[in-house]
């Protein structure tokens, strides 16, 4: 979408035309003052940003304010900042904000701009408002222009952003007076000059994620839709989950009783909570735009209950099949009527029926061992595709000190103990639930979980490390998962806790977590596209996606081996000279339909962003 758009002059007189003669003109210039933003949407991130516009400029001058379109629910105040090759030149803080709309923040002392340099003005926050694909054209207004890829982002604390993604605008401004220059001969009467640039407007609504072009001749992965699955249950939909820019990322059983929390959680990424205390409050979820997955039980249910939670692995506790359910749980006493464990499907029966129903809601279990070791087909596919619309598995193929050595575990599917603790087997664990979910010939979104610490009681059971969680996220993600779950319980070793993520002991996994969870939200259209279906190793795992005319390679080591220098074969139809390699600040290249790389460790993860050239 392109139109011709004016980009803003504002143009001051500070003399007389009488006095032209004694005084200059001083002119002051903005991007975006007279543009119709009315449109603009708000992103439905809530993570702590820094979001800025990169700019140079053909003449010396001062900066004199920094402008920022706000976004409701921001805060009553910001910090705005003017920066160059990642140093901090000035800040200011705002005042007297309105709700929304465009505010100016005046800087204690102007900032010298010299022609040539590029600068970045910026302002930090937690909601902002973008345009994707605004910058597929530079902007200017008077001597100011901006740069390629001039929308810049960085999550966490107020840092210098770098980031971009998708030539966004995150409508981020300047006021900007050139050095005067006197004119020798005064003109009969001022004008003002209003520059153009060809830039697209502002966007309405989040738009759908734009159709896969049919370009490479391969089959595709199957698939539930991706966010068009969530439009068939009206309150997903009306949360957004439709919008190609969310992903799931939840955490596992936690509680929210301060702001506080809710502002950890934020920051490190999560959106979703996949169980929360019966004490949580709600509301604070609700205001602070992010989600549920509860069950009835937990009070003040409203907009950010997007599904009911059922139980959990109720495949092990209580076994595959329909007979009588006392109604007990775990530790209460005798489960199914007759003595054994076979009322596992009479248990969700009568967990759904008290459910309410036709209210636009979800349903989401979360099974374990026995529908990925122990049980057959029919009967996984039974608890599976049953009773759910949402659905995950928990294998801890890092930590759990039986699923390498049980017979009836890790070895009854071919995983050795010299080959347990691999990235690869989360991707196995998606297998497995994919295949099950697809024997009823339709599909469901899974969940995958990955553990953050030591959940195993036993203290001499392994650790999962920061490295060894990324992998296994993202393995789950090539395999893929819809979502992500992280457990956040330590049970044993060093530290007990339940709430990893936000106590000191998770310190050593926590940026990691962070860093990884920005890089799901940054590839959420992406990921929000179906997949194809192409070997490109087999001692690798891989996915391969089209998105906005590029093609995104994931691949990392497989099951077996992977590691060191590997080769890429590229499908017929994908032709480039070179990839670049996402977060890692670097390109391959493209030799004989091939990339070649190395792979540190089992874990090693490579994201190659391919533009074609034919």
């Amino acid at each position: 979408m392109t139109a011709t758009v004016a980009a803003a002059l504002v143009i001051v007189l500070t003399s007389a035309l009488g006095a032209w003669g004694r005084a200059a003109v001083t002119t002051t210039y903005s991007f975006f003052a007279d543009l119709d933003v009315s449109r603009v949407p708000t992103d439905p991130d809530f993570v702590p940003v820094e979001v800025g516009l990169r700019f140079t400029s053909s003449r010396d001058g001062t900066l004199t304010a920094v402008r920022f379109l706000k976004a409701e629910g921001s805060g009553n105040t910001h910090p705005v900042s003017v920066w160059t090759a990642g140093r901090r030149l000035a800040t200011a803080t705002s005042t007297n904000e309105t709700s929304s709309g465009w505010q100016e923040v005046r800087l204690p002392t102007p900032v010298t701009i010299k022609a040539g340099e590029v600068y970045v003005v910026s302002y930090h926050t937690t909601r902002y408002r973008v345009s994707e694909n605004y910058f597929t054209a530079k902007a200017s207004s008077g001597p100011l222009t901006t740069t390629s890829d001039a929308g810049v982002y960085a999550y966490g604390e107020s840092s210098f952003p770098t980031e971009t993604y998708r030539a966004s605008n995150y409508w981020v401004d300047v006021v900007f007076a050139p050095a005067p220059v006197a004119p020798t001969t005064p003109p009969t009467t001022p004008t003002t000059t209003t520059p153009s640039v060809t830039s697209p407007p502002p966007t309405g609504a989040p738009t759908a994620s734009p159709p896969v072009r049919p370009a490479l001749n391969l089959p595709r992965v199957a698939w539930e839709g991706g966010p068009s699955y969530y439009a068939s249950f009206p309150v997903a939909n009306a949360a957004g989950w439709t919008n190609h820019n969310f992903f799931p990322i939840g955490v596992w059983y936690e509680s929210v009783l301060t702001q506080h929390d809710v502002d950890l959680d934020r920051t490190a990424g999560l959106n979703t909570y996949v169980m929360l205390t019966s004490n949580s409050d709600l509301s604070l979820v609700r205001r602070n735009g992010m989600f549920a997955v509860v069950d009835t039980d937990v009070p003040g249910q409203g907009a950010e209950t997007t599904a009911w939670w059922l139980n959990d692995e109720v495949d092990m506790w209580a076994g595959p099949g329909a007979s009588a359910w006392t109604g007990n749980y775990p530790g209460e006493g005798q489960i199914c009527v007759g003595g054994k464990l076979d009322c596992g499907f009479e248990v969700l029966r009568r967990l759904s029926a008290e459910l309410p129903t036709g209210d636009g809601r979800m349903r989401y279990a979360n099974f374990g061992k026995g529908v990925m070791f122990w049980e057959t087909d029919s009967d996984s596919s039974r608890f599976v595709n049953g009773y759910t619309s949402l659905f995950s598995s928990d294998i801890y193929w890092y930590t759990d000190p039986n699923v390498c050595l049980s017979s009836s575990e890790g070895p009854s599917i071919g995983v050795t103990a010299s080959t347990c603790r691999r990235a690869a087997n989360y991707g196995l664990t998606m297998q497995r639930m994919r295949q099950v979910d697809g024997l009823d010939g339709k599909r469901q979104p899974i969940w995958a979980f990955v553990e953050l610490g030591h959940p195993a009681s036993e203290d001499s059971a392994p650790t999962i490390t920061a490295p060894q969680i990324a992998g296994a996220v993202m393995n789950s993600l090539i395999n893929e998962a819809r979502g992500i779950i992280y457990f956040n319980h330590n049970f044993g070793g060093p530290c007990i806790t339940q709430h990893v993520l936000r106590d000191a002991c998770g310190a050593a996994v926590r940026p990691t977590v962070t860093e990884l969870n920005k890089r799901i939200i940054g590839l959420a259209p992406v990921l929000n596209t179906q997949s194809y279906a192409w070997t490109f190793n087999r001692r690798l795992d891989t996915m391969l996606k089209e998105y906005a005319g590029s093609y995104y390679l994931f691949a990392m080591p497989g099951r077996t081996g992977g590691t060191g220098t590997q080769g890429l074969t590229l499908p017929p139809g994908l032709t480039a000279n070179q990839a670049q390699v996402l977060f890692e600040n670097r390109t391959v290249p493209i030799s004989g339909g091939m990339i070649t790389d190395n792979f540190a460790s089992e874990h090693s993860y490579h994201i190659y962003k391919i533009i074609p050239t034919a």
